[in-house]
């Protein structure tokens, strides 16, 4: 499965959990009807390269214990952001779903991907920050926020074998060979 999917995935949870457990994710720029309120629509991710940050180097993996390696590319690190679109009733509702979401982006500024360590969480635009065309009598509101830093991997992973044994030879006054195993110990 792919990073993109379990990020996101992992987002509309945490969303489902803090904030209201109907949330659904819309692709962008789809379009969407509300079929009854309170709404939380997650709209996205819009996918941008933080190009500052990429790096032509390569990422090494070591398994002394099977004398083993793993190498592949480092990754392109992208931001994903997500609108945010809360549908509602009242105007009382709404004013709770604003403080609900600001009080998430305060007790959630890092998100937690199983097995795959952590990513940053930010506000851009506070719900209500955005402007939305409304056509319905509905009260509605719009933020965004953006998970930063999301790698995305090229796939291709190079496997080889750590050196076991290497072996020395010192000449000119002094003719010695020295064998050394992966522990540094002279054999």
């Amino acid at each position: 499965m792919g990073t993109i999917r379990t990020v996101t995935e992992t987002l509309i949870r945490k969303i489902k959990a803090d904030i209201h457990p109907d949330a659904a994710l819309i692709l962008p720029d789809d379009l969407f009807e509300v079929q009854r309120t309170p709404s939380v629509v997650l709209q996205g991710p819009k996918l941008s390269e933080n190009s500052q940050r990429r790096n032509l180097s390569r990422l090494i993996e070591k398994d002394v214990e099977n004398l083993s390696y793993e190498e592949c590319a480092f990754p392109r690190l992208y931001h994903m952001d997500f609108d945010l679109i809360v549908t509602v009733d009242r105007e009382s509702e709404l004013l709770d779903f604003h403080e609900a979401v600001s009080r998430f982006i305060q007790c959630t500024p890092i998100l937690s991907i199983a097995d795959k360590g952590s990513l940053n969480l930010t506000e851009l635009a506070p719900l209500g920050g955005l402007n939305r065309v409304n056509l319905s009598n509905l009260k509605q509101s719009a933020g965004r926020i953006r998970i930063e830093d999301c790698p995305i991997y090229d796939g291709q992973i190079r496997n080889g074998q750590l050196i076991k044994d290497r072996t020395f030879e010192f000449h000119g006054s002094v003719n010695e060979k020295r064998t050394y195993n992966p522990q540094g110990d002279v054999l």
